[in-house]
């Protein structure tokens, strides 16, 4: 029988509000049973952030500027490893592997006129040098190259660990909202269906950093005390975005810097709180609509992870557009909702090394279930490379 190996999930996502660090034992005789263990958060430097938002933008970005920050978001990367690990009073030996999704600069879904591309930066050969950890980093490019979106990823980890805990009687669906927004769902019968269902956070994050100069509306408690603007709603939720069916994906390419910005020109003169009102109202409706236009049938629960499942004033929107269907938080079932997606990318990596698939085609829409990641070596790789043949 293997030993558990004790793997590192690494989640930088949309949001670029910081690096979350998630460690779990993952085998322990049973092939995906995964343990957490240990989950911590570490901001993302303002110069680091700035670079990104940079080179997120199509006019400002430049080779050099890219090529830089491939290297600069990895050194940042080991140095939060190093330090998760110092605060938990590890050794890199204690870690068997690392998979990292890496910072996510551009999403291009696929059309019926070509496939899809995404670009995630921060290199796992130079994390797994600075940790001395074999990284397994680069998921997305596997599933696209048989003609799936390259997400959303973590249905994985909902289908193999989450689900399995739950009672299958009624049809249930994990809702994640970072920067983006995107929904699981599995009925009775074990049907499953995945897809973004648009913008989570980044919308409302941007508008307080350019409104008020704070990084979020802690709790939603501005928005809460706005008026949402129904006529600029009522032309988002217009777009082509919201009405196709999965399989289907977003990021920034769509509901970023360019798309807020012509959100707050549309809405200029207003208090912010109103606008933040109706920004949070697009979240809210887009999300419930993808429920009611695209599920076969509603769940009886959902339950959210990520960001947003901290913004009182957009759970309360979510379970009033959604009522009678009860909305949660991951937390209620025992996980922390913060750490979901690093574990999902850990599971990926344990999934990796053994040659196993890790993408869920339902999901994703591609052909063919594949195995994800690329495997850079450290010095840990001779170990792994025993465990394996034992």
């Amino acid at each position: 029988m293997k030993r558990p190996l004790r793997v590192l999930g690494l989640m930088s996502g949309t949001s670029l509000d910081g690096l979350d660090c998630a460690l779990c034992q993952i085998g322990n005789g049973h092939d995906m049973h995964l343990q957490p263990e240990a989950f911590a958060s570490f901001a993302m430097p303002a110069e680091l952030k700035a670079a990104l938002h940079q080179q997120l933008n199509p006019e400002s970005s430049t080779v050099d500027g890219l090529c830089r920050l491939n290297v600069n978001l990895a050194q940042w990367m080991a140095d939060c490893v190093q330090q998760f690990l110092a605060d938990q009073t590890l050794l890199p030996t204690d870690v068997d592997l690392i998979g990292s999704h890496g910072q996510t600069l551009w999403h291009d879904a696929p059309t019926a006129q070509q496939t899809g591309a995404s670009l995630q930066l921060g290199d796992g050969s130079w994390l797994a040098q600075l940790t001395g950890i074999t990284t397994i980093s680069n998921f997305r490019q596997a599933d696209l190259a048989v003609g799936g979106h390259g997400a959303p990823l973590v249905p994985f980890l909902e289908q193999n660990i989450l689900s399995p805990l739950m009672a299958h009687d009624q049809a249930i669906a994990w809702q994640n909202i970072g920067g983006m927004a995107n929904l699981s769902w599995c009925g009775p019968d074990g049907q499953w269906l995945s897809f973004d269902t648009g913008p989570g956070n980044a919308l409302m994050d941007g508008a307080m950093q350019a409104l008020c100069g704070q990084p979020y509306d802690a709790g939603g408690a501005l928005a809460a005390r706005g008026q949402v603007q129904h006529d600029p709603l009522t032309r988002w939720l217009a777009l082509p975005f919201f009405h196709e069916p999965p399989p289907r994906s977003t990021g920034r390419e769509l509901f970023g810097q360019r798309f807020l910005t012509q959100a707050l020109e549309q809405m200029q003169g207003l208090p912010p709180e109103d606008i933040l009102a109706t920004l949070s109202a697009l979240t809210v409706q887009s999300i419930a609509r993808a429920y009611k236009d695209f599920v076969p049938q509603l769940p009886a629960q959902i339950l959210v992870s990520g960001g947003g499942v901290h913004n009182t004033h957009l759970m309360q929107g979510l379970q009033q557009a959604l009522d009678p269907v009860e909305v949660r938080s991951l937390a209620e079932l025992g996980w922390n909702p913060d750490a979901k997606e690093a574990l999902a990318f850990a599971l990926m990596a344990y999934c990796c090394l053994r040659g196993w698939p890790s993408n869920v085609p339902a999901a994703t829409g591609a052909r063919e279930a594949v195995v994800q990641g690329q495997i850079a070596p450290g010095q840990n790789w001779p170990q792994l490379l025993q465990w394996l043949q034992t």
